[in-house]
Formats: structure tokens, sequence, C-alpha cells
């Protein structure tokens, strides 16, 4: 889901087994919206496989659909990976089906030269097709999301390839599945030159923008995973502005934000220090070692030992410390940032937000959705 690949953030491999465990004692949802006004925006979730379990403690009825990530392709087209998609996760389903929550799963295609060889054949275009319709009937028509993410200089014929995939899903879902949602995540800025955004087929109700990872975890310096402003050209105004000036509606756009940030090793405590090697995922909340044993950095836990500041330019949150190996620098999103990132959307009149990935917080963020956003009126009670 970003641009190192969300597997990355997973710690795990591709081909790990996926055991989810029966509905058990479920957490009571939010019930006191009295006060809420009915949404109008769409706020999404990410739910990871590697999460497992973990939603029989989440509230998910804050969402008004809920993404499960993820499947992936092989380089034919034919579909790789499942993660348990869908019949590990049938009391997941059931759950959210109880809230009136659509689930859509994703399809991923997040390494070069799969992507390289897959738009470079017609018959493994016809195959990934078949293999998307397969996913949309398994979600009972619900929808799909499209994640492929290609860093690459893009080819003539993988550009063309790519378009033809993407028009041709959109024009077969259209005939046979008129009610699904179509979504797919795109990039901040695409340097390849993969997506042509003024040829994006109107059958695709939301793009999904990146709208983090402006620093990231291999990134030459640390700052801001997720600047509103500032940082030059590397913050949410400039990366709007290039899909506006596109000529996508801004009610087509929902831009993602990050539960999770990083901890890189750097030369000086100052913003923007060149780093001394790659960041470590930290997650906003201590989520339990049996669901995330790889992340057991939060920044909760960092900022009750080091205390927290706050970037003035982009309006994010970071933390510094130095232990026997020099100075670390670690950058998250908070309460005050993400609350101006939700007005933004609000101000700008964009179609809604989306959250990666549910759980990272431990629940701790929901009320910011429902006080920006109100409460999701299409739930069941």
């Amino acid at each position: 889901m970003i641009c190192i690949g969300a597997f990355v953030l997973s710690g795990c491999s591709t081909a790990e087994s996926v055991v989810v465990p029966e509905a058990s004692p479920i957490v009571e949802e939010v019930t006191e919206m009295e006060n809420l006004p009915v949404r109008t925006k769409s706020v999404t979730g990410y739910y990871a496989s590697w999460m497992k379990g973990a939603w029989l403690e989440m509230d998910l009825s804050v969402y008004d659909r809920m993404v499960f990530f993820s499947t992936t392709s092989a380089s034919d087209g034919s579909l790789l990976e499942r993660n348990g998609w869908p019949h590990a996760w049938v009391s997941w389903l059931a759950r959210a089906d109880s809230l009136d929550i659509p689930v859509v799963p994703s399809l991923a295609l997040l390494d070069a030269d799969s992507i390289r060889t897959l738009f470079s054949s017609m018959e493994s275009i016809e195959r990934l097709i078949a293999s998307s319709l397969e996913l949309i009937e398994e979600s009972k028509g619900q929808g799909l999301h499209l994640d492929i993410e290609y860093f690459e200089v893009a080819s003539d014929t993988v550009r063309s390839f790519f378009q033809h995939f993407t028009d041709s899903l959109a024009q077969t879902v259209e005939l046979d599945w008129p009610s699904a949602h179509l979504s797919m995540f795109v990039p901040a800025f695409d340097y390849g030159g993969l997506y042509d955004l003024e040829k994006v087929h109107p059958r695709y109700d939301e793009l999904i923008v990146q709208g983090y990872d402006l620093h990231w975890q291999t990134g030459p310096r640390a700052g801001p995973v997720s600047p509103i402003s500032g940082w030059g050209d590397d913050n949410w105004q400039r990366v709007l502005d290039r899909y506006l000036d596109a000529g996508v509606s801004p009610d087509r756009i929902s831009m993602s934000v990050p539960y999770f940030g990083y901890e890189w090793p750097v030369e000086t405590a100052d913003p923007g220090s060149p780093t001394r090697g790659d960041g470590l995922i930290v997650t906003f909340g201590s989520v339990d070692p049996l669901v995330l044993p790889q992340y057991q950095i939060s920044a909760e836990d960092r900022i009750r030992e080091y205390g927290s500041l706050r970037d003035n330019e982009s309006g994010s949150p970071y933390y510094t410390f130095e232990d026997s190996t020099g100075i670390w620098q670690g950058w998250y999103e908070d309460d005050v940032s993400l609350r101006h990132k939700y007005q933004f959307v609000l101000d700008r009149g964009l179609g809604g937000v989306a959250t990666f990935p549910i759980g990272y917080d431990q629940g701790q963020l929901d009320p910011l959705l429902l006080d920006a956003f109100g409460y999701p009126h299409r739930h069941k009670r």
C-alpha cells in the first residue's frame, strides 16, 4: 500500500497462513451518537491480514467500508496469495455484515518485475481481469480495491497495457456488477508515469490517494510521514493539487492517513536530519505482542518516556532520544495532526479518508473520525 510495499509493514511472508479465531465476546460498538451529525464523507479502513483476530476487540462501527488487505497476483495474472480470503474470515465478514459495513478485497501488485511482466502480455491481462472478477464475486458483489504500486519509469507498453486493464475491468464491472464499489490506491507523486489521471475510467468510484510515506522507511532524511503542509512539495496540499490539476473531481478523492510512523537513526536531533540507516515501524498504540510481535515500538510508549515535540511546518509530532548507538527521531500522527487533516478533507470538499491499518491505534483514534465526520448512518442497529 505504500512505496516500500505494504507487506513490509506486515513483517511476515506473503506465504504465511492466516488463522482467524471464531467470533466470541464482541466489543460493543459506539452507541452514544445522538449528538453527532449524519456522516456525509466516506470513512474507509484497511484491515490487514496480519492483524488476525484483533478485530474481536475493535469497534468496527466507525467505518463505512472496510478493505481486506490483501490478496496478490502473480506475474501471469492469476491469484497468488489470498491470505485466507474469504474462508478464513467468515466471522469477521459476518460481523461487518451485521453492521451493514461492506467489505471489499484488495488486489495488490507490489513487485516491479512482476508488474513489468504482467503488463506486457494480453493473455496475462485477461487472466488478471478474470481474477479480479472472481474476487468481486467472492465479496458478494461488494466490490474490489486495486493496489498497483510501480515506482520505476513505466515503458509505453506497460503504461498502455495497464490502461487497457483498468478500462476493461471497469467496463466489465459496469455490465456484470453495476452496484459494486470500485476503488484504487494511487500514488502521491507518480514519477514513473504509470497512471494517466486524465484517463482514469469514471467507473472507479473512489481514488484513495497516498497521504503518507512522504518521508519513508528507507529514505535519506527523517521527517513527517504525512505532512499537511511545508517540507517543499512533499505535503498533502501539493499532492491534492496534482490530482485537481488533472481534472479529478474532489468528491472522488479520499486521502489515506497512517496509524503508523517511523523511528530513524539520525545524525542530529534536528527535523530533517540525514538518517544513519533504515527506520523502524512505530505503531500509534501499543499492540498486543500476540497479534503483532514484530512491531513492539509504539509512539504512545515513546512519548511517555521521552516526551513529544511538534513540527511547526507540518503540524506533525515527533520525539527524539539518544542511546548507545546514537540519536534517534520518531515521527507519527496524533489527535492534533489528524484533526487538522480531517478538517483539510472537509474544507477541500474531498470524498473522505482511509485509515491504514485498522488497529495500530488500538481504537484510540476512533473518536476523531466520529467528531470530524459524524456517525455512519448506513449501519444496522
